[in-house]
């Protein structure tokens, strides 16, 4: 009976590995905002020398949108004031940190900007037992502070065929109004997806990118 059952785990996660990289794959193929190696506008359209939250949960949680086109949504540390992040908010934002940089966590994204609509490939990087998963979200800037949420759809087939089959269509709403809020020192937007060549437009810029990574790894 034990041999049974660890054949049967074994192959359980044998199957659920498959998964993963097959929903990787989809991923890497739906994969169509890249990272430029040059920065974006977005300086030019709204604040980003701090993060972006709902009212009600501004020491809770926020998002940031980084100048090269990375996109983190995160939570911040229990029991945290406003004036806590503000004064320094590296220190405040929920995470291990690795090789004194922040780890961000398994979701994170890039974005692109169209008019007054910022749209982000949001991911959740897969594990043994998690399968990748990927989604857009679309902000809409309603001034330099305040952006809004428009937009929601996963983007795997899986979600196609979800959406299809209980007629459902992409999230439109007036979704909770996100405000700015300034901070000093903040995080950098070195992250697991940069390490990644397939988020990159131009495979010299994620090369680039590695040797810094490496660099800085030596100084320490």
């Amino acid at each position: 009976m034990k041999t049974y059952m660890k054949y049967c785990l074994a192959a359980f996660c044998f199957l659920l590995s498959l998964q993963c990289v097959s929903q990787k794959k989809e991923i890497i193929s739906k994969s169509t905002i890249k990272l430029e190696g040059n920065g974006t506008n977005i300086r030019d359209l709204i604040e980003i020398d701090g993060y972006y939250s709902n009212l009600e949960y501004r020491t809770e949680s926020g998002i940031m949108f980084f100048e090269d086109g990375i996109f983190v949504s995160f939570g911040f540390n229990i029991d945290i004031s406003e004036e806590e992040i503000k004064a320094n908010m590296s220190k405040s934002v929920a995470g291990r940190v690795k090789d004194n940089q922040l780890d961000w966590g398994d979701w994170l994204g890039v974005y692109k900007i169209e008019g007054d609509t910022i749209i982000v490939h949001y991911y959740m990087r897969g594990s043994w037992f998690t399968p990748w998963y990927a989604s857009e979200v679309r902000y809409k800037i309603i001034d330099r502070t305040t952006i809004q949420p428009i937009y929601y759809k996963g983007l795997l087939k899986i979600d196609e065929q979800y959406d299809k089959e209980t007629n459902k269509s992409p999230w439109i709403s007036n979704g909770s109004i996100s405000f700015f809020n300034s901070a000093d020192f903040l995080p950098s937007s070195d992250c697991w997806l940069k390490e990644e060549k397939w988020i990159w437009r131009n495979e010299q810029d994620w090369k680039d990118y590695m040797e810094k990574i490496k660099q800085e790894k030596k100084k320490k």
